[in-house]
Order: structure tokens, then sequence, then C-alpha cells
């Protein structure tokens, strides 16, 4: 059976909005401080980018006076409205953090681009291995329908979690995990249940499927797996029993 134990995808575990406000020429973000666990992507998304603007991050430490490059990060990815920084992994845990806009693209200076900053906000990393940051459930046959183990699992902010399929997929299989009927502490911000607490899934291979991120909302979300016949998109296998994810939400501020 195929296990995976690092967490090698791009996939955002957090994902914090930035906004620009045309009228006020503001930028602001959806967090007052952001708290991370180690080994964490973190994906910045820019709403109401002006024509001809591109978006960027900036990282300090702790004294918000030294610019560090890419902060903890070990990569940081611009997009057309977007930011993606890879894998926070430094042997500081205090940081400052800010985003920025500014007209083209490339580096800025004081003297010659626009450049509108958000305001220098509390940056922290909480160390985690990746085995404590991981949650593996094993999918096993059940008859003529398939289980899972464990039946229940509970995560937080920046955790993953692994449905393992090797076990019962064929190679015409396609491996599925859907949410539904939540209990949620307070209604969920989209109506998009089957991603349940998750902002992704990632698919490796017809044996494993990944639940990336994490939608802030506490609260019991219920589950099914199942496998897809590719030659018909018709439902094959599914699971049995009452399979469960109790979301502990996700923890990014600090005060």
């Amino acid at each position: 059976m195929s296990t995976i134990k690092t967490l090698d995808t791009a996939a955002p575990d957090y994902i914090v909005d930035v906004e620009f406000d045309s009228e006020t020429l503001e930028l602001s973000m959806s967090v007052q401080a952001l708290s991370i666990l180690t080994g964490s992507n973190l994906l910045l998304r820019f709403q109401n980018l002006p024509a001809g603007w591109s978006p960027m991050v900036e990282f300090s430490n702790n004294d918000g006076h030294t610019i560090i490059a890419n902060g903890p990060f070990e990569q940081v990815v611009v997009g057309r409205n977007q930011v993606l920084a890879v894998n926070a992994q430094s042997d500081t845990s205090q940081f400052h953090f800010r985003t920025l806009i500014q007209r083209g693209f490339g580096e800025y200076s004081d003297h010659n681009a626009a450049v509108i900053f958000s305001h220098w906000l509390p940056f922290a990393l909480k160390r985690k291995s990746e085995q404590e940051r991981l949650v593996e459930v094993k999918v096993l046959p059940d008859g003529e329908n398939l289980r899972v183990e464990p039946l229940q699992i509970t995560i937080e902010g920046g955790m993953r979690v692994i449905w393992d399929f090797s076990e019962v997929a064929k190679e015409y299989h396609q491996p599925l995990v859907v949410y539904g009927r939540p209990l949620l502490e307070q209604p969920p911000i989209d109506s998009q249940e089957f991603f349940g607490p998750h902002e992704s899934f990632v698919y490796r291979g017809n044996t494993q499927v990944e639940g990336n991120g994490n939608n802030g909302t506490k609260g019991i979300y219920r589950y099914g797996v199942y496998l897809i016949d590719i030659r018909t998109r018709a439902i094959s296998v599914r699971s049995s029993g009452d399979p469960q994810t109790d979301n502990e939400g996700e923890i990014r501020s600090s005060n």
C-alpha cells in the first residue's frame, strides 16, 4: 500500500483576501494578524486590482524595519491577481508582513514608481512536524461498499488530509471525496459544501485524494468516499458508515 509522508504540493493551506479601495486608494487585508504552521503555503488573493498594476508581498523582521526577501517562505510565486508563498520554513518565528500593488511589474523605487501599501501586520510561525500536520485516512473494502479508518478525524488550520484508496482502486477508477450535511457552529461562507472544511482537493493518480486549506468554519462535516468508473462516469463503489471531519477552524489570528 502506498503512503505519502511529505507535503510536497503547492496547494494553499491559508488564504488571505487583499482588497483595494479605488475611492480611498487604500489596500487592506482580511486579517489583523496571521499565524501559520511551518511547512504551510499562503495564498494572497487581490481584489479589484487596477488595470496595469501587479501584486506583491513583503516581509520584515520583528522590529518592522529590515526587509527580508520572501520572509520565511522557500519561494514566492506572483500571478496576475494573486501571490502564492510556498513552504514556510525559518529558524525565526516572528515577522511582520504587508501587501502592496504597483503600477507595472518588477522592482519598485520610491522615486520612480507608483506603489500602494497595506499596513504592516504581525506574522508568526507555529512549529509542527509534517507528521503532525498530515492526517491519513485509509479507504478499505467493506463487502460491496467502502469504509474508512479512522471514521472521524480532527483538523485545524494548516493541516492536510490524505485519503488513501490504494487498497480498493482499480486502474479504471477515479477516487472521490464529497462532503455534505454539515453540522456547523455558523453558516458557511459559500454554498460549495462538497469541499467541506477544505479549500481545495489534490488528486494524486487514481489512489489518493488530498484535502488542503481550511474554510475557518468550526463544526462537524460529514462526507462520503466513492470510486468513479472513468469508462462510464458512474459511481461504482460508495462508502458505508458515517465518516466525519471535526474542524476546529483556521487558526490564523494572533492577538
